[in-house]
């Protein structure tokens, strides 16, 4: 029986690289990939076998880049599903002749099911890509994918860095880095790849379960906006990257004003801007942890302590923080402490 999650393509049944390189979309994926890796160093395609993923193994095997192509096996969705996907992303790595690793996760009922998949799929990713030989790891997020995650930061109420979306690139563990080399593309020329290259792609589901945030999302204010203005998710690329530059203007400030210490002149910080007072008291809160915790170091948490940083109240206040620390703010000084305790407590 016909896997119903599988888009057959059938517009082009010889797959050939000239198929491919003379669409502008392959043409600014194998670019970007270039710049992004220094040149063109072997890479890991995270593929998942959706039309996103399938495009850029498509666009980078058309170049000639030496890839190796990685899907995880995760178990939020039915078996059958998960492995009729991974089938999809197998299958694409026999047809275009380079290697092809698998790995599988475990994470329903670990509390948060999207998050732990997300985390554990970037673990078994670079595990995998260290065992192939490759430096770098290529994700599909595409400007569709943007757009979308910059509504959803500003329904949370995202700070800089949240509405700027994801970067193109950034470090994993082990030194290898993850980039984005289709940023510059939409939704819609990833599926005109996978058709000029006669590649189906798996549908997941999920993804049309508007009960989920980002579908949610997708579906009505995405869909809208990108109604109204087709051109929305290549400004929100755009503005993502103005956003990114301004959050690093705020943190060279934020470190200029707290250093590494763990108390200051109240009176040094409440002529700052609040963005930047939130930035430090996030850092050194960061700090104090080794980094365990950001998650939880929200701007719910940190815009009470800027408000009494900045008012004219002499009341001593203290502010208990996640992971144990309190956050003690006096007539003169403010104060970030850490209690002993069992780490598990965190």
């Amino acid at each position: 029986m016909t896997n119903p999650t599988h888009i057959p393509i059938s517009k082009a049944t010889t797959l050939t690289r000239a198929n491919l390189k003379g669409l502008p979309a392959v043409r600014a994926i194998v670019l970007s990939w270039r710049r992004l890796t220094g040149g063109g160093a072997p890479t890991l395609v995270a593929c998942s076998g959706g039309a996103d993923s399938n495009a850029l193994a498509l666009a980078l095997w058309s170049a000639g880049a030496p890839i190796t192509i990685g899907h995880v096996v995760h178990d939020l969705r039915p078996a059958t599903e998960a492995r009729a996907d991974r089938d999809v992303a197998r299958a694409l790595a026999e047809r275009l002749g380079v290697p092809f690793v698998e790995s599988s996760i475990h994470v329903k009922g670990l509390g948060n099911d999207e998050g732990e998949a997300r985390a554990g799929r970037y673990a078994a990713l670079t595990e995998m890509a260290e065992g192939a030989g490759c430096s770098f790891i290529a994700s599909a997020h595409h400007a569709d994918d943007q757009l979308e995650s910059m509504l959803m930061a500003i329904a949370r109420g995202a700070g800089l860095e949240g509405l700027s979306g994801v970067a193109a690139t950034r470090p994993l563990d082990g030194g290898l880095t993850l980039v984005r080399p289709m940023l510059s593309i939409i939704r819609s020329e990833a599926e005109a790849i996978c058709e000029a290259g006669g590649a189906g792609w798996a549908h997941d589901l999920t993804n049309d379960d508007t009960d989920r945030f980002r579908s949610a999302v997708r579906d009505g204010p995405a869909r809208l906006l990108l109604e109204l203005r087709p051109g929305a998710s290549l400004g929100a690329v755009r503005a993502g990257d103005l956003l990114r530059d301004t959050a690093l203007l705020v943190r060279d400030r934020a470190n200029e004003i707290f250093g590494r210490s763990d108390t200051w002149e109240r009176g040094d910080l409440r002529s700052e801007r609040a963005v930047v007072l939130g930035a430090g008291l996030r850092s050194a809160s960061l700090r104090l942890t080794d980094g365990q915790g950001a998650d939880s170091i929200s701007r719910r948490v940190i815009d009470p302590v800027v408000r009494a940083i900045r008012d004219d109240s002499t009341e001593p206040r203290h502010f208990q923080w996640p992971n144990r620390i309190t956050v003690s703010v006096t007539a003169r000084l403010v104060t970030l402490t850490r209690t002993d305790g069992d780490p598990e407590d965190d």
